[in-house]
């Protein structure tokens, strides 16, 4: 089976195509097998996508307007959430694909980078764990990279509309994002011929699409600046000790290791595959090798600055994933300029990869099997379906509404019951007071610390809408975890607040 593989790759290596979408079609049905529970991006997206807005946080909203469009035409649920994902991953590859393609005449050298990039660990496994943002600003760099070596290797009106359109899209995935466009910049001024290209007139159109896209949503980022920013640099400041020298350290130690363990099993499988080559390789340039390379050092050095001007004591692997998935495109230059054989490295490269990514997606959905065999329960193990349907079938009637000051369980909720409005304290899709005409609610929210009676912020919120929680009767109601072993369970706590007319303000 491997030989007739390997024989058919060799001779047809553009069928390694056909083998990346199979990949991503599988991720979707065995997330889809995996659970019922979602992951903390999944069940955010389930609840914001019931708004169309601006901004929704610390988030820019390009994602959210996708997952929208998606449930629009086909429905919540997790395999409308796992199919947008993947297909943006998808095409991710592909744009990938093409770029390299620009400026590559052998044809096996882009399918090269594809196979590459499926080892940067944030497309291949923590996109199959819980990522949602982050995937959309992958795909939209690898668009970008399209537009930006189109633009220096055959200049047009229409590649520059393509980069402006792209940088005004990216923006809108994530703020990081613009840190590719500045380092593309940058990254050009040492190449006479290709530096002129910034001096182009048709720049101006470019920065003007760019400039359209992006500008509402900047406009409301200032806006609701602590909102914009304030979660992020939190995240980023996570267990900082005050000490600004000790946590620059911490930082910058945190940048190195994130940049290690994105950077090492692309260098690793590129190592195995061309070792008889390596030499030549590393001596190998040209102007495009050195303009991506320049990127990547750009790239990293930007994200030190930040990192150091924020006070960072924490930058996590996928927020360096934009500018890591730099590297298989470098490497794949780097062989091209080398100008070794390549007439059997798409088999050479293709089976282990598609091996690797293949046996990690399976991997989740058997540790969702044996993880509470030693007693580790996940959030796919939290039993939100079947407690929303033990409460709700014990009345025999649907809540008009539903509010939690939990995401997790507001996202759940809103997946169990997509014609239901669900409400947070921070955010609602309709006014409370309006929720409350419209029929008994289902307020609800995991134990997950132990407490017991409201939180602070669902008190907060009932009092400030001339609700007293101290008349509401709580119920409590242990339900088993999926997959649970020795009756292990999860309590909630919940109330069904009866319809009122509250007086008008």
């Amino acid at each position: 089976m491997i030989s007739r593989t390997r024989n058919l790759l060799v001779r047809q290596p553009g069928v390694i195509v056909w083998a990346v979408l199979a990949y991503f079609i599988l991720c979707v049905i065995m997330r889809v097998l995996r659970s019922d529970s979602l992951q903390n991006d999944e069940a955010e997206q389930a609840f914001l996508s019931q708004m169309l807005l601006l901004g929704y946080g610390r988030q820019p909203p390009l994602y959210d307007w996708l997952q929208i469009g998606m449930n629009a035409l086909f429905g919540l649920s997790v395999a409308t959430l796992s199919a947008l994902k993947n297909s943006l991953l998808f095409l991710c590859c592909i744009f990938y694909g093409l770029a390299a393609r620009q400026v590559m005449e052998d044809r096996r050298l882009p399918l090269i980078a594809m196979l590459g990039l499926l080892m940067v660990p944030s497309i291949s496994v923590l996109a199959q764990r819980d990522l949602t943002h982050a995937i959309a600003t992958l795909c939209f760099v690898s668009l970008f990279l399209l537009a930006f070596l189109k633009t220096l290797d055959r200049p047009s009106l229409g590649s520059y509309i393509l980069l402006g359109l792209t940088v005004g899209l990216g923006f809108l995935t994530k703020y990081n994002f613009v840190i590719i466009p500045i380092a593309a910049i940058i990254a050009v001024l040492p190449e006479p011929d290709f530096r002129k290209r910034l001096l182009d007139w048709r720049m101006i159109p470019a920065m003007l699409v760019a400039a359209a896209i992006a500008l509402p949503h900047l406009i409301w980022a200032l806006m609701n600046l602590d909102m914009a920013t304030t979660g992020t640099v939190e995240a980023m400041r996570e267990g900082a000790s005050g000490d600004l020298a000790r946590d620059s350290i911490r930082g910058l130690i945190s940048i190195l290791l994130s940049t290690l363990k994105g950077t090492l099993p692309v260098i690793a499988i590129f190592a195995v595959i061309f070792y008889r080559d390596l030499g030549a390789v590393l001596r190998a340039s040209d102007r495009w090798s050195r303009v991506i390379g320049w990127m990547i050092v750009v790239c990293l050095v930007l994200v030190t600055l930040i990192g150091l001007g924020v006070g960072a004591s924490s930058i996590r692997q996928k927020w360096l994933s934009p500018f890591q998935m730099l590297l298989p495109l470098y490497l794949t230059l780097k062989i091209a300029a080398a100008r070794i054989d390549t007439r059997e490295s798409v088999a050479r490269m293709g089976i282990p990869v598609m091996a690797i990514v293949t046996v990690s997606v399976l991997y989740f959905a058997v540790a969702n099997i044996i993880a509470p065999y030693i007693g580790r329960y996940s959030k796919e193990h939290t039993p939100y379906q079947p407690m929303l349907e033990q409460v709700v079938g014990a009345r025999n009637e649907r809540p008009a509404f539903i509010l939690t000051d939990d995401l997790m369980m507001a996202g759940n909720a809103r997946l169990e019951f997509t014609s239901v409005p669900v409400l947070m304290p921070q955010l609602q899709p309709i006014a409370f007071a309006d929720a409350v005409r419209r029929g008994p609610g289902l307020i609800v929210w995991p134990l997950r610390d132990g407490r017991e009676g409201f939180s602070d912020d669902l008190a907060g919120f009932l009092k400030a809408n001339d609700v007293s929680p101290a008349s509401l009767k709580i119920t409590y109601v242990d339900v088993p975890y999926n997959f649970a072993q020795d009756g292990d369970t999860m309590r909630f706590g919940y109330v069904w607040l009866e319809q009122v007319a509250l007086p008008q303000r």
